[in-house]
């Protein structure tokens, strides 16, 4: 009879992980194509991947990285070019990484922690996982590297630190860094944990901070320098590769504003947050992380990183959600970790509420696990309904319909001013964008109340046939209506896109 229920519960086990696969794989592929609908950073990734396939350019500065746009460029080469091809890429990047979270969450804790921790990441609306994950953004595939360089250095910690394994932890954490370079956090964290190390934890010797933090700087100093000899035009990257650093720092990088440290905040105590409960899971992990040995100093890492990161989202960023999405990714561990301990392991006091009621009693803490529990799955079940929905019910084709106009009505060898670089990828037509000024003036304009970029931007001075309007440019005001209504005829209005013919005699 034991043997027999022991076989129920293997089967019930994984029962359970073939299920929950087959839900990661399903948010991962299906409708890929229309959800999320391709925006601005999509389609401005996809276009810089296009140029590098078919011309071997690289276009593109250090926002985001070569992990990045050379994966997708070489899927463009093998597969030809398209939204498809790209997010089969950036899908394939999702599930290796919530493969990587789950083995460093189960490296931490344990199968059922790291598995209601998975659960938590894929269907939080703060994380966001799927949607940025399906797109080609740096935010995934940048975790996938930290997650990779910290389960590295987990286990060169463990035994002699012996100093290979520590430069892979410096590769990896570089790489991190030219995939997403506000992974540069990563760097004071790092000395943080040092410094904890040698006053407080003493567990590690010096190489094992040094090391891997010299690697990852040689790593990215490699290809910085680099691009000066594997590209043609190294030269004119490498000034715009300090001109968006410069203009990263003034926009949003190093910013101080109340309002926006406001919303930073009521992000992180809301709901989105996994119902408010990251900062009090953050708090828990960090006080448990004073233990001293190497076991926690790995949960140090953790929650260093994550402090480091708030930190910096509250105080010094633009306070948008997806500049969160590090640490809340990381958070989800705290939560699941929290609730496992606050639970007795996630079990349910059925006997012991059995047990008071028929004795005619009230189990105070059998009934504060069971509400526990209750609200975990509710934290879980909710979202990941509003994932399925969304992933289901988006069917938004405008891209692709205004591309097919554009490529039927317009002349091939005409130029469109447009700030909508997807339609660019989509259409392959000449395009100007506006400089990159207008990316700085468009953020304080949107997020600290500055004058629009249409206050200064003439889009008429650089002889495009052809004006384009969609999300983007309505969003940051970046095209003057009244401009628009006297110097362009209307043409065609499909989704929220507006095409326009420039007027000749303009």
């Amino acid at each position: 009879m034991k043997s027999l229920e022991q076989n129920l519960c293997k089967v019930c086990q994984y029962g359970g992980i073939i299920l929950v696969g087959l839900v990661i794989c399903f948010l991962a592929f299906y409708n890929l194509e229309y959800y999320p609908t391709t925006w601005f950073d999509d389609g401005w990734h996809l276009l810089a991947s296009k140029e590098l396939a078919s011309t071997g350019r690289y276009v593109l500065g250090p926002a985001a990285g070569p992990t990045l746009f050379i994966s997708i460029a070489a899927m463009f080469r093998v597969a030809g070019v398209g939204i498809l091809q790209a997010r089969l890429v950036m899908a394939a990047y999702l599930l290796l990484t919530i493969c990587g979270f789950y083995i460093l969450a189960r490296r931490l804790h344990n199968a059922r922690t790291a598995m209601v921790a998975m659960l938590l990441l894929i269907s939080s609306p703060g994380v966001d996982l799927i949607r940025w994950g399906r797109q080609a953004l740096g935010e995934v595939p940048a975790a996938l590297f930290f997650l990779a360089g910290s389960l590295v250095w987990f286990k060169a910690i463990e035994g002699k630190q012996e100093k290979g394994r520590l430069i892979l932890v410096g590769i990896l954490l570089g790489l991190a860094i030219l995939t997403k370079n506000q992974l540069l956090l990563i760097v004071p964290a790092w000395l943080v944990l040092w410094f904890a190390d040698r006053v407080y934890f003493r567990r590690c010797t010096h190489s094992s901070f040094l090391l891997p933090l010299l690697s990852a700087f040689s790593c990215v100093a490699a290809w910085y320098v680099g691009q000066r000899f594997l590209f043609s035009a190294g030269q004119q990257l490498a000034q715009r590769n300090v001109e968006e650093w410069v203009g990263s720092l003034s926009r949003g990088i190093l910013t101080l504003s109340p309002r926006r440290a406001l919303d930073a905040i009521k992000l992180l105590t809301g709901q989105d947050a996994f119902y408010a409960w990251a900062l009090p899971a953050w708090l828990y992990a960090a006080l448990m992380s004073l233990r001293r040995n190497k076991v926690d100093l790995r949960q140090a890492l953790l929650a260093s990183v994550v402090a480091v990161w708030f930190s910096w989202f509250v105080l010094f960023s633009v306070g948008w959600p997806r500049y969160a999405f590090l640490p809340l990714t990381l958070s989800a561990i705290f939560v699941a970790w929290l609730f496992h301990d606050l639970t007795d392991g996630f079990r349910l006091p059925a006997k012991e509420l059995w047990a008071a009621a028929r004795a005619g009693q009230w189990d105070v803490a059998a009934t504060g696990r069971l509400a526990l529990l209750a609200l975990l799955a509710i934290m879980i079940v909710r979202p990941l309904q509003a994932r399925f929905g969304e992933v289901i019910g988006q069917m938004d084709t405008s891209p692709q319909a205004m591309a097919a106009y554009i490529t039927a009505h317009v002349e091939p060898e005409a130029k469109i001013e447009t700030w909508e670089p997807e339609i660019c990828f989509l259409t392959g037509y000449k395009c100007h964008f506006p400089p990159m000024q207008a990316m700085d003036a468009a953020i304080k304009y949107v997020w600290y109340d500055a004058p629009p970029p249409s206050a200064w931007y003439d889009f008429l001075q650089y002889d495009s046939q052809y004006l384009l309007i969609g999300d983007f440019g309505q969003w940051t005001h970046l095209y003057d209506p009244a401009l628009v209504q006297q110097h362009c005829e209307w043409l065609v209005s499909i989704g929220n896109y507006e095409l326009y013919r420039i007027k000749e005699s303009d």
